[in-house]
């Protein structure tokens, strides 16, 4: 716009944008959350994983060292 609007006139215009845009943006920010969270939660069992059974390798280990 070429013209200067006034406090209240933009005052409204921002109220207007806010009420039609901002749910839009809230959702795209939840929408990003819930997809890095999913991602997370796939990635979890190769950050947090443990190998089995692992008591007497480390037996075998020594033992072998020792000869």
């Amino acid at each position: 716009m070429e013209e200067p609007i006034g406090n209240i006139a933009a005052g409204a215009l921002l109220g207007f944008f806010l009420e039609e845009i901002g749910p839009t943006i809230y959702n795209k920010a939840v929408a990003d959350a819930q997809e890095r969270l999913q991602q997370s939660v796939s990635e979890l069992d190769f950050e947090v994983h443990e190998e089995e059974f692992q008591y007497w390798k480390k037996y075998e280990v020594k033992a072998k060292s020792r000869r």
